[in-house]
């Protein structure tokens, strides 16, 4: 590859401006030309931080660079990369430069530092390197590698996929699937308790029942043994008073009759009053018809039969029934008021369970007046134990029979109204009967008229006591009925024992028994109605959970999206044709599964992140051996053990175990105390610390050792530049051309690495040069400062 660099730059930075296509090249110099600040800036370019560890370093680099242009061709896999960068962008502390280098562009398109990685990368082997040096230097690498991978691609990674699994968990949990057998269980339960109380209740109101008519029959039993005979003796003079009259307008009615039937001067005039007479006993016995019906209606309704009474008697009644509809809404509310409140209370009961019992939930905008989750709670707790005392269903069966008994009275006292206009109606109609039968008595002689009118005045007094007798009559007989149901004294007592056997019950005690059991009847009503409510609630808790569970389990095994899910847990696959509580054990173990996959997610990406942390405190300790290392984390020791494998693959090399242990083997370093040991040619266990190696006496070993880690690299980049730099220093002249050998050596089997040996001027071979290259390094060297060729001995 060719590289071609054009800095500008100020306050004496200087960088060399090419790199020459030379596979395996040489460059020389004068001191302070730019050579290794020309791969310190490609290192920059491919990703790296060559002045990590040193913030002054690099800010003096970064100031006195105020403009770059970097270019390379001839890569394999790419024909060019392109670098335009503007050093005043970069970052004050020495950190990977990402995104912030500049202008990328491969082969004329803009690029991204992360497309640079697989094509070049840029390694710079200093021959001052200590095994200390190395180490830590890996250490760096390995450190960056976890940050940039984070940065660029981990956290992004670890939100997605803990985004995804956070969904599809919230998705189950929703519908809460372990729960849903035992709301099955408490909905079984919760309705067979329910259906026993109604079957109790009902029980229950068959014997208050019986009770009832037991207590009624002795009611009336007593009546009548003490006022039955008396109502009957006076009902029957009523009834013989009535028969009475009865004759008596037969007889009136036959003497009308009988004085119509006398000669008179106009046989028409007869034909009519003895049509008028029979109009009269028409319209007579139909107006007497209404009045009896009306009598007994008037009894029924318990108010007089006049316009008057039945009018405030109406107001009355349609006041107080109104009065008992508007209760009806607020009595048969108590049931659903208790259950709205179990339902809230046990929802803020859950709230208090995660802990958000403190909670303001409502706020009332006024100091001191804020209710929290379990504030509220107690309240509707409160409540709903009062609601439960008031026995609200007995209350509502009161209710509605105190409703139905004043609707019966108002509809009697409709009734008697309507009866009262037909009476009006019927007397109007008599009265004109009454007037037709005068008109036509004018048409008879005049003794027989005078004498007619006579009978007719005795007739309407007769009507007028018949109506009174009548109206008693009527009210007494109501009266009888509604005392001892109009039964006898025999009849009621025979009844009374009887009810009295079917309850079980001695006649003596049956008024305490029948109270006694009437508490428990309230009492079994309001469990009932509590029982029920709670059956309810339980259903329609299981049904809404086994819905969501369903329609849960649908989702799961028939979302697209969730393929990878059902590849992962092949049982979702089959969850259709399963049950809803065979269903909700499989959602179960897919939320346990999925809990425990972001469990180890999360801590598989804290232990990386964990590790980065301890590489750096690695890299301190081998910095500063005496440094304070504090406690010991799990991620410290993994990587200290990462550590003593790394040591273990480079000592692996002969030529080092050669050059620093004298042919010895089994290196090992021990990652708690940072020792180096080694079993020698003469058996014995050598021990040395890790910094005790100096710098210089294996150069050369190190430097073939790091090479070949280069080359053990899996994820090397297509093209590589290697730069051994320092050489001169360090390493003599044998030991420069059988590095020369090595390195040519190597080529083979790395094509498209180009390996750069950086020698400074004073300590090269003499310009004069058997291959007659001495006027082109002259040449390069006035116009440059440097010059590059072949590197061979």
């Amino acid at each position: 590859m060719h590289i071609r660099i054009e800095a500008e730059t100020r306050r004496g930075l200087r960088i060399i401006g090419e790199i020459p296509d030379i596979r395996l090249c040489r460059v020389e110099g004068y001191n302070g030309i730019g050579k290794t600040n020309a791969i310190k800036l490609l290192r920059l370019c491919t990703g790296d931080q060559p002045f990590t560890g040193n913030d002054h370093s690099w800010r003096t680099f970064r100031n006195q660079l105020k403009s770059v242009r970097v270019e390379v061709v001839g890569l394999h896999g790419a024909q060019k990369i392109e670098w335009v960068a503007d050093p005043s962008q970069w970052p004050e502390a020495a950190e990977p430069l990402g995104d912030r280098i500049g202008v990328i562009r491969i082969d004329g398109r803009v690029a991204r530092p992360r497309d640079i990685s697989p094509l070049l990368s840029v390694h710079h082997v200093m021959a001052a390197d200590t095994p200390v040096s190395v180490l830590t230097e890996r250490i760096g690498t390995a450190q960056k590698r976890i940050q940039e991978w984070d940065a660029e691609a981990g956290r992004q990674r670890q939100e997605e996929i803990e985004l995804a699994l956070g969904e599809l968990q919230n998705r189950i949990t929703d519908c809460t699937p372990s729960q849903l057998s035992r709301d099955l269980t408490i909905t079984v339960e919760a309705e067979k308790v329910a259906s026993n109380l109604t079957e109790q209740l009902k029980t229950a109101r068959e014997q208050i029942k019986r009770l009832d008519r037991a207590v009624e029959v002795s009611t009336q039993l007593t009546q009548v043994r003490g006022r039955g005979p008396e109502m009957d003796q006076k009902i029957q003079e009523l009834t013989e008073r009535l028969e009475n009259l009865d004759g008596q307008r037969q007889e009136l009615d036959n003497q009308i009759k009988n004085a119509s039937a006398q000669k008179h001067q106009n046989e028409k005039a007869e034909n009519e009053f003895e049509n008028a007479q029979k109009h009269l006993i028409r319209q007579d016995k139909a107006f007497r018809t209404v009045r009896s019906h009306l009598q007994h209606l008037a009894a029924a309704a318990g108010v007089e039969p006049s316009e008057d009474a039945l009018t405030s008697a109406r107001r009355e009644v349609s006041q107080r029934l109104n009065s008992l509809l508007e209760q009806q809404p607020r009595v048969n509310a108590t049931p659903m008021l208790v259950e709205l409140l179990g339902s809230l209370a046990s929802s803020l009961e859950a709230a208090e369970e995660e802990n958000l019992g403190t909670s303001v939930l409502i706020d009332s905008g006024e100091e001191g007046r804020d209710w929290t989750v379990t504030g509220l709670r107690e309240t509707f707790r409160h409540r709903l134990e009062v609601l439960r005392e008031q026995t609200p269903s007995a209350d509502a069966e009161r209710l509605a029979q105190d409703i139905e008994a004043t609707r019966g009275r108002l509809g009697a006292i409709v009734q008697a109204e309507n009866a009262l206009g037909e009476l009006e109606t019927a007397q109007t109609s008599l009265d004109k009967a009454e007037g037709r039968l005068r008109k036509a008595t004018k048409g008879l002689p005049e003794q027989t008229a005078r004498n007619l009118e006579d009978l007719m005045r005795v007739r309407t007094n007769l009507d007028q006591e018949t109506r009174t007798v009548q109206g008693d009559h009527a009210r007494l007989t109501h009266a009888r009925e509604l005392l001892g149901g109009g039964k006898t004294e025999d009849a009621l007592a025979a009844e009374l024992v009887q009810l009295c056997r079917e309850a079980n019950v001695e006649v003596g005690r049956l008024r305490g028994h029948r109270e006694k059991e009437q508490l428990d009847l309230e009492e079994l009503t309001r469990r009932e109605a509590q029982a029920s409510q709670q059956a309810a609630l339980a259903h329609r808790t299981s049904a809404s959970r086994m819905s969501k569970v369903t329609s849960t389990a649908q989702l799961l095994s028939e979302d697209s999206d969730l393929s990878w899910l059902r590849n992962v847990i092949p049982e979702i696959a089959s969850l259709s044709a399963l049950s809803p509580v065979d269903q909700a054990e499989v959602l179960s173990k897919v939320a346990s599964a999925i809990d425990r996959a972001r469990d180890s997610l999360a801590s598989t990406y804290a232990s990386l992140r964990g590790m980065e942390t301890a590489l750096g405190r690695l890299d301190s300790r081998i910095r500063q051996p005496s440094s304070q290392t504090g406690k010991e984390t799990p991620s410290d020791r993994a990587a200290k053990l990462w550590l003593a494998d790394e040591v273990r693959l480079w000592f692996e090399s002969e030529v080092v175990r050669e050059a620093l242990f004298n042919g010895g083997t089994e290196v090992k370093l021990d990652p708690d105390s940072l020792q180096l040991s080694w079993i020698a040619t003469d058996g014995q266990i050598n021990e040395r610390p890790l910094a005790a190696f100096s710098s210089g006496q294996q150069a050369f070993a190190y430097t073939q050792a790091q090479v070949a880690r280069l080359d053990r690299d899996e994820n090397a980049a297509s093209n590589r530049l290697i730069a051994l730099d320092e050489f001169g220093s360090f390493i003599d002249a044998k030991n420069m051309s059988a590095l020369a050998s090595y390195l040519q050596a190597r080529q083979a089997q790395a094509p498209n690495d180009q390996v750069l040996v950086i020698l400074p001027l004073e300590i090269s071979p003499a310009i004069a040069s058997p291959n007659g290259t001495t006027n082109e390094r002259l040449n390069a060297l006035r116009q440059r400062g440097y010059f590059a060729e072949a590197f061979q001995l």
